[in-house]
């Protein structure tokens, strides 16, 4: 089990994140570490903020209509990529690279391999590994 406490960020109020890292499908050393991605069940894929593309060196997967704020993409590409969040076993999921994020955002794609539980009074983020 991973248990955290929510992460201040930038004097905002906590929220429930973990350190995530990156790794492409076929190697075993991450191309990027230590990104501070929070939980957002309303979103759909895993993001990355889109400076990390270049390094990313990723092959296409397949395409999907995203929407983010204004920003509305029909056709967005979508690239697999190993995550490892913290403690948790790495998963091998869809990710998504979006020029309105600044950070990272771990998605339901990569919730679904987990049991979390948000304890807000508490500001305590507990993952259970399905």
């Amino acid at each position: 089990m991973v248990e955290r406490n929510y992460h201040l960020q930038d004097n905002v109020e906590p929220l429930p994140a973990l350190y995530i890292e990156l790794t492409r499908p076929s190697e075993n050393a991450p191309f990027v570490k230590d990104l501070l991605a929070p939980l957002d069940t309303g979103a759909p894929f895993t993001a990355i903020p889109q400076k990390y593309k270049d390094i990313a060196n990723l092959k296409l997967h397949d395409y999907t209509p995203i929407k983010h704020g204004n920003y509305y993409d029909p056709r967005c590409p979508k690239y697999l990529v190993k995550v490892t969040a913290e403690e948790c076993v790495p998963q091998m999921v869809e990710i998504i690279f979006l020029p309105t994020l600044g950070q990272p955002v771990i998605g339901r794609n990569l919730m679904k391999c987990w049991h979390t539980k948000l304890e807000g009074p508490e500001q305590i983020l507990k993952i259970t590994e399905s």
